[in-house]
């Protein structure tokens, strides 16, 4: 089913304009979130809340990891933590995946989130996590932990995602190294529940940050989706047509807040800006 797009923003909200205050009377403590970003926005970093310590920088494919050192070293210099996107799939090899390390050692990173990449083709020999975690060369530059790409709604380039997050997550664990999941944007929260449930029934104590969509109307969302090389929650969107819950998942996320279970912490993508995000940001955030 195609999507129906619009031009105006007001589409969405004027689909639903029902008052979400309610959504925030069972919360009971403060939740704590981090933020993506892109790194041609990196000016708008400012509008980012205090209270989001972290800010991950999306590495899209195509991207050079220049573009990635530098963003970081911007959002050090204002006293948040970058958190790089690491993709296996975009390096022609250990020497490039090398001075990449590098050049985020001298800005002072010591976390990064590695994820396969968007890239269909791999730019070289390095084809996923693994690959690049038995080269040993995060320890020589200082990375010290780790956040893995959780899917809970599956990911179409890969067959078996939760399997090859379990051996990561058994990698790190042998070797006494910090790790955490951060996943994709969920729009299924029923499927995202039950994926926590599989994991921790399977022994899986590592701290689950589950990835929220910032306020943006539906056109907004398949475009992010498209730069970044994402594929299952467009999959997801294009299958909701204009189911109109799911129009306010978008336009505001509260709801899909509200009925998720046994998160660590949310990450946000903000796909209407970060601008907007933000202040959608800490409206949530003082109402809970």
């Amino acid at each position: 089913m195609e999507i129906l797009t619009t031009d105006s923003d007001s589409f969405e909200s004027d689909m639903f304009m029902e008052s979400t205050d309610y959504l925030y009377e069972n919360i009971e403590q403060k939740t704590v979130w981090s933020m993506e970003i892109l790194p041609h926005n990196i000016n708008d970093v400012p509008f980012i809340p205090d209270f989001v310590n972290e800010v991950y920088i999306t590495m899209i494919p195509g991207a050079a990891c220049w573009e990635t050192i530098e963003t970081a070293k911007k959002i050090e210099s204002v006293g948040k933590l970058a958190v790089p996107h690491i993709a296996a799939r975009s390096f022609a090899g250990v020497t490039e995946l090398e001075a990449c390390l590098s050049g985020l050692q001298e800005v002072g990173i010591e976390r990064a989130l590695l994820i396969g990449g968007g890239n269909s083709v791999p730019a070289g020999e390095i084809t996923c996590v693994m690959d690049m975690l038995k080269t040993g060369l995060f320890a020589k530059y200082g990375i010290k932990s780790f956040d893995f790409a959780g899917h809970p709604e599956g990911n179409p380039d890969d067959p078996k995602p939760e399997f090859h997050l379990l051996e990561k997550l058994r990698w790190t664990e042998e070797r006494g190294i910090p790790a955490r999941i951060v996943t994709q944007w969920c729009l299924d929260t029923d499927v995202a529940n039950t994926w926590i449930s599989r994991l921790r029934e399977k022994g899986i104590l590592n701290p689950i940050h589950l990835g929220i969509p910032g306020p943006s109307t539906l056109k907004t969302l398949m475009r992010f989706a498209k730069v970044c090389g994402v594929k299952a929650s467009s999959t997801v969107l294009r299958k909701q047509g204009l189911n109109i819950s799911k129009l306010l998942f978008v336009n505001k996320p509260d709801k899909i807040i509200s009925a998720l279970r046994g998160y660590d912490q949310l990450h946000l993508y903000p796909f209407g800006g970060i601008e907007r995000s933000s202040a959608w940001l800490n409206e949530w955030q003082t109402k809970s």
